[in-house]
């Protein structure tokens, strides 16, 4: 089997395993397709190494994720800078507009977005947390999120969740990101940042951008 034929599969299974799904016969659900028809080509020496046995190999019925070594972010379609910079006006008005209805600084939110997904509107991580503000599903259904790779109600449900941990950590920035990437309970349970590398460099990198665009204002 070629190595396009094979990830043509995958990127289908991807699509049909996706945790919330992608709503076919709208414009995000179009968009999506489009960029996965457009990007295989392009993602052939950037694609996560298929074991070939994996393949062809019975599948569980109870496995969540397609069966691939490697990251699941290297396979979701990444836009150029270039499309992202197009899609920017539209990001920055619903920012702007969730921002003032929850009471949060956007450039925090810009902070949060550029390290959950780097303006990816597309992301998927290994995990399953999906589109720019990396919205668990569960999380994402509680919100009231229908479709997590629309940038609108992406941005809504990011917003929301993290003005719900500003308000239970008193505003305290370090610990209302500690909860945004590792769960409320987890700051409680450590009464502080949870000792987890994922989420010390997570609060760390936001804090940085944070910084970084407010000096840009």
């Amino acid at each position: 089997m070629k190595v396009s034929d094979i990830l043509a599969q995958k990127i289908a299974e991807i699509q049909s395993r996706l945790p919330v799904p992608m709503k076919g016969t709208d414009q995000a659900g179009s968009a999506f397709q489009s960029l996965m028809d457009a990007s295989l080509a392009s993602m052939v020496s950037d694609a996560p190494v298929i074991d070939a046995e994996l393949v062809d190999r019975p599948r569980s019925t109870n496995r969540k994720y397609p069966l691939v070594s490697g990251s699941y972010e290297s396979v979701y379609p990444r836009l150029s800078q270039t499309q992202i910079q197009e899609l920017m006006p539209r990001i920055d008005a619903a920012i702007e507009a969730y921002s003032e209805k929850f009471n949060v600084d956007p450039l925090l939110v810009r902070a949060v977005i550029k390290q959950e997904s780097g303006f990816q509107p597309f992301a998927l991580s290994t995990a399953g947390a999906m589109g720019l503000m990396q919205l668990m599903p569960d999380t994402a259904k509680g919100l009231g999120v229908s479709d997590p790779y629309n940038i609108e109600e992406n941005i809504r449900g990011g917003i929301q969740y993290l003005s719900y941990q500003l308000e239970a950590f008193d505003n305290d920035l370090s610990l209302a990101l500690a909860a945004y990437n590792a769960g409320p309970n987890a700051v409680r349970k450590y009464g502080g940042i949870p000792p987890y590398q994922e989420t010390r460099n997570y609060v760390k990198m936001v804090l940085k951008y944070y910084d970084m665009y407010k000096a840009l204002e």
